[in-house]
């Protein structure tokens, strides 16, 4: 069973309320959501417990470096456990005089060996 468009907006949506106070938010691309999530080359499937967790360990672990980054900064989120890459790049907006941060998930894929172009990695 692959992840619901419905979960991913849940997820989105809690990172959002959670970090709306750091003006730091998450998308995830087209691309993740509608060709890459439920990609059966992503054996086993992705689950959502599986993105939540990753995503609340990247937030627990790395806010404070999440929240420095920069315009069109890229970065790879990389889970050892379940060997889920999530690429991502940052697009940095002013809203009222206040930075605002969105952190786009390009895409995702369980795969071993990935090798990340980006060398900024987050290891969660």
């Amino acid at each position: 069973m692959g992840i619901a468009l419905d979960e991913i907006s849940l997820l989105e949506g809690t990172l959002n309320s959670k970090f709306s106070e750091e003006r730091l938010s998450f998308k995830m691309s087209v691309h993740f959501v509608k060709d890459r999530m439920n990609h059966p080359r992503n054996n086993p499937n992705i689950t959502f417990t599986e993105l939540q967790s990753i995503f609340n360990r990247l937030t627990t672990v790395y806010i404070s470096k999440l929240i420095k980054l920069s315009h069109n900064d890229t970065f790879n989120i990389r889970c050892s456990k379940t060997d889920i890459n999530i690429p991502c790049a940052v697009s940095l907006t002013n809203e009222s005089g206040n930075d605002h941060r969105q952190i786009i998930a390009i895409t995702v894929m369980r795969k071993h060996n990935f090798i990340s172009k980006d060398p900024v990695e987050f290891l969660v």
